[in-house]
């Protein structure tokens, strides 16, 4: 449908009314329809996608994103401290109380002062970010921990002032010299495959590999209860160290100490053999408490660096056949 338009004519100085098509009018206006059809489009995937933000909006996602990064450090850092925490704990339970004849501090008492009546409660009314809830959270727990430990190593310090005597008599120092020693072989378990035998039996104590010959040392003080030869074990010695502890060396090529013998820790006693129930040259050594075997990689202290503690466990651990 034409609608009339009205020009001026300058001849007759009139107005002259002029018709104009829908088709006309429609494309005319047709580019203004689509540059602003064009300009809307853009503007809402702009604020869909969050694509523009003000100066100062910008400045805070900065921040933001910053502040997220440093509490992600803090966390891994603080997930190291705990870690530390808790082999110092697993040490001080399966070593150091063990050496002054003390129980391992029960699960209750480590965590004394964790947890408990919420104290955060006006941190979150007021607004404040979980992540800094959750980081104080977090730090209070290490510190409790770290509490705990102080309060044990001050006690087992105070007892080995007065254990001194007890510490002399501890299987504290691997019987075979480090650089005598070609390998740990198996370690203490409960199930390994003997080589001889050929069926699967209890492990009671740790191999170590070394050429024949080569010096056994007496791991603490004590006394020399057993001088013998065993069917299984060989040439063997028993040593009674007193405080319910008694060691046993056992495959010798040669014993040097005599029954009722006084020994001192480091002080040779014999010679690494394969004598007895045994698949080749090394020491069979035991460790026993109480009339029970344990595990001897629990003593060695003395002469070992944490790293190399770390490595004679996971050797010993790791062999699954016996050398005897």
């Amino acid at each position: 449908m034409a609608k009339n338009k009205y020009i001026f004519d300058p001849e007759s100085l009139t107005y002259i009314a002029v018709d104009v098509s829908l088709k006309a009018r429609a494309k005319k206006f047709l580019p203004y329809v689509l540059a602003g059809g064009f300009v809307g489009i853009v503007a809402y995937l702009v604020m869909a996608l969050g694509g523009y933000s003000t100066p100062k909006e910008k400045l805070q996602a900065q921040q933001i994103k910053s502040m997220k990064s440093k509490y992600e450090l803090l966390y891994n850092r603080m997930d190291e401290v705990n870690a530390t925490l808790e082999h110092l704990a697993a040490m001080d339970d399966s070593l150091y109380r063990t050496m002054l004849g003390e129980n391992a501090l029960n699960k209750e008492v480590r965590q004394a002062g964790v947890g408990g009546t919420d104290k955060y409660k006006d941190m979150e009314h007021v607004g404040t970010p979980e992540e800094v809830i959750t980081s104080f959270k977090q730090l209070d727990a290490l510190v409790a921990k770290m509490n705990v430990q102080e309060g044990s190593y001050r006690e087992l310090f105070k007892k080995s002032l007065v254990n001194k005597d007890r510490l002399q008599h501890l299987p504290a120092i691997i019987p075979v010299a480090n650089w005598d020693l070609k390998r740990i072989g198996s370690g203490f378990s409960p199930r390994r495959y003997h080589p001889i035998l050929k069926r699967w039996r209890a492990h009671e104590g740790v191999d170590f590999v070394a050429n024949t010959g080569t010096d056994i040392y007496a791991s603490a003080d004590g006394k020399v209860i057993t001088v013998r030869f065993s069917n299984s074990f060989g040439r063997m010695v028993e040593i009674d160290h007193g405080y319910g502890i008694l060691t046993l060396y056992a495959h010798m090529s040669q014993q040097l100490v005599k029954k009722g013998q006084l020994v001192k820790r480091g002080e040779v006693i014999g010679k690494v053999g394969s004598t007895g129930l045994s698949g080749g040259a090394h020491l069979h050594y035991e460790v026993h408490v109480n009339g029970k075997e344990v595990d001897p990689v629990k003593y060695f202290f003395s002469d070992l660096t944490p790293d190399e503690y770390k490595a004679v466990v996971a050797q010993a651990q790791s062999v699954v056949n016996t050398m005897e």
